[in-house]
């Protein structure tokens, strides 16, 4: 009897020891960490539809289509998955329990961030090649997707107390180079007269 009055709270002592050298996460930095991993590797599949396009060349039939097509509908499908995500997280606002889960979920922001500026660059660099009458979709997609990232970034922003500034000076950054995107395709901004922009 005297063995098991004994090995009752050392057991516990075990336990409680042996579980204090694993990082605990909750459901939402998993959930973070799995839809900003999804997000970033749509993104790096969109950059090379980005950079493929070509000067629409030839008659009247190749200029009424719009090469940018596939980038809109690229923006449009991850724009779709976004908002599931942002959806799908918690409404609570409360921070990811503990540092190591939420700067794991800051550096993997970090990764969709960059991956994200290098599309942006691309698309960027792209805009001289449509004329007026297609400035328009892309423009609008574009907005379209500064909401979306918006509203993400501020999700995640409010549970990673630990790296918060960080995650804020990242999507600033990415609100930057995302502003020089819908300002390359917004008419006045093409000729420089930043009127809208």
């Amino acid at each position: 009897m005297r063995f098991l009055t004994l090995a009752a709270p050392v057991m516990a002592l075990l336990a409680a020891t042996a579980s204090a050298g694993v990082i605990k996460r909750d459901a939402t930095s998993d959930a973070l960490l799995a839809s900003l991993k999804d997000l970033t590797q749509r993104t790096q599949k969109l950059t090379p539809v980005v950079a493929a396009i070509q000067s629409p060349v030839g008659g009247l039939l190749k200029r009424q289509t719009n090469p940018f097509q596939p980038v809109i509908d690229g923006f449009q499908d991850f724009d779709k998955k976004a908002q599931a995500d942002i959806e799908a997280m918690p409404q609570t606002g409360a921070p990811i329990s503990g540092d190591a889960a939420q700067k794991e979920v800051c550096t993997a922001f970090n990764a969709f961030v960059a991956a994200h500026q290098e599309t942006l660059k691309y698309v960027i660099g792209k805009s001289g090649l449509l004329e007026g009458i297609f400035l328009g979709p892309v423009a609008a997609v574009l907005r379209q997707h500064e909401n979306v990232l918006d509203t993400f970034a501020f999700g995640l922003i409010d549970v990673v107390d630990s790296c918060q500034q960080d995650a804020t000076q990242k999507k600033s950054s990415l609100d930057d180079t995302l502003g020089k995107a819908v300002c390359a395709y917004t008419p006045a901004g093409t000729l420089g007269l930043n009127l809208f922009c």
